[in-house]
């Protein structure tokens, strides 16, 4: 279940961003501060949506059992980002396409147009023959409150299963397991770099 979205090695302070977190609101205040702290060298919105890629990797790759989410072999998109940020399988067994998005405002609602959701079906039919089916063969997670019912039932003829903030709230606060899970994800890979550095010398 290693990590391996290039946010790992590219943030700021990674070990910082989850030290102490048990909540998800908790992660978006420190995400959004540490994304103002160089956006000369790391642009602001880039920051904030790469980090919350790589919390949605760990989010998934932490609950390949939970029916809930039930994805699995997920692997994230980290060239020609195209509409789709990662795939995995679904609890059927079908290859399913993920797209996180992070928003600042978890009151609002996504809309396909606004929030560049529309190419995310069209790359995945492309990119991976994904064809329809009657079950969920894609998934958005996002820290707004989730689809516009206008994207979500006629944009998507409801195939996608959107996970809004306070699903993912249900699912992360408070959960030690979860937050633990990361920091030791982050600690191996501290130790990693650490140790590359000590053979240079």
């Amino acid at each position: 279940m290693k990590l391996t979205h290039p946010f790992i090695y590219r943030s700021h302070d990674l070990n910082g961003l989850f030290k102490n977190v048990k909540t998800l609101s908790q992660f978006m205040k420190r995400l959004e501060k540490q994304s103002k702290m160089f956006p000369e060298r790391y642009p602001i919105e880039k920051y904030l949506g790469d980090g919350w890629e790589f919390f949605c990797e760990a989010l998934i790759k932490s609950h390949p059992c939970d029916n809930r989410i039930g994805i699995s072999e997920y692997v994230p998109v980290t060239k020609n980002d195209n509409g789709v940020d990662g795939y995995g399988v679904n609890i059927f067994g079908e290859v399913c396409a993920v797209q996180p998005k992070y928003r600042s405002n978890t009151k609002g609602l996504l809309t396909s147009t606004t929030d560049k959701l529309d190419s995310f079906i069209t790359e995945a039919l492309l990119e991976k023959n994904i064809q329809p089916s009657k079950q969920y063969r894609h998934f958005v997670f996002t820290t707004a409150k989730g689809l516009h019912h206008y994207t979500d039932h006629e944009k998507y003829r409801g195939k996608v299963k959107c996970f809004g903030y306070d699903e993912i709230r249900s699912l992360v606060d408070n959960n030690l397991h979860f937050w633990n899970f990361i920091r030791g994800e982050v600690l191996q890979f501290e130790e990693k770099v650490l140790s590359l550095k000590g053979n240079k010398k």
